[in-house]
């Protein structure tokens, strides 16, 4: 399966109706073994710390919908006017929908913590760190992106190529520019370095990112080849005791 993460602003947007449906396939398609979602403890951590302002968002905006709504009645008149109004009065209980937007970011939190979570390691908050010291990218313009840097560091260490698909990690992040060389597009080479080599994509959109999640590898049987001849060495050596 095709490993994918979603930086704090993602899981964000899942709490809105708007990204129901995503909310929904996400779900299915981990629930199906098709994806795996990684999470660290700076995402959790983040998220917390944004949960207060989410709940705060997602009830101002309930409240503002049926004012909105009824404010279009003006440009309507007679039996028009009288049935919409009757029509969108079942947004003015708003107890419900507010109560309903709770649920969801507690289902999006439990969620959360019953994916694959992983934790940052000291070495990589010091490798991060140095960076951000020698105003090296992606810290080149002072500006702090240090834990957005931390996270890409993390789970790429983690993820290792062996997977078939045609990518080993999507990551999901509406401020790519955060980690990413504005001309290239990618993830900035600094953030990466030591690391063995992965097929990483960075989208803005996790529509995207689910529709790109099962495409397998062009060159699956270059692949499996590979990782057969691989094994059989690894069967020679123990053999010869090596």
């Amino acid at each position: 399966m095709t490993n994918i993460a979603l930086d704090t602003n993602i899981w964000i947007y899942l709490a809105c109706d708007t990204f129901f449906d995503l909310w929904l396939k996400l779900k299915e398609m981990k629930e199906n073994d098709e994806i795996r979602i990684i999470v660290n403890d700076i995402i959790l951590k983040e998220w917390k710390r944004n949960k207060k302002n989410t709940l705060k968002s997602l009830t101002a905006n309930i409240q503002n919908e049926y004012k909105s709504a009824k404010k279009l009645s003006n440009y309507l008149s007679g039996k028009t006017k009288e049935n919409y109004l009757k029509t969108i009065s079942e947004y003015k209980d708003e107890t419900y929908r507010i109560a309903k937007a709770k649920a969801r970011v507690k289902e999006i939190e439990v969620f959360m913590k019953s994916c694959t979570t992983i934790r940052t390691t000291k070495k990589q908050k010091l490798f991060i760190a140095d960076l951000a010291i020698n105003n090296l990218p992606p810290f080149e313009n002072k500006k702090n992106n240090y834990n957005d840097a931390l996270i890409i560091r993390n789970i790429c260490e983690y993820v290792n190529g062996e997977m078939p698909y045609l990518y080993d990690l999507i990551y999901v992040s509406n401020n790519p520019n955060d980690f990413t060389d504005k001309e290239t597009k990618e993830v900035h080479k600094c953030l990466l370095k030591g690391l063995n080599p992965i097929r990483l994509k960075n989208v803005t959109e996790l529509g995207e990112a689910l529709l790109l999640a099962p495409e397998i590898m062009e060159d699956f049987d270059d692949w499996l080849e590979d990782k057969l001849d691989n094994e059989a060495m690894n069967q020679l050596d123990f053999i010869r005791g090596k």
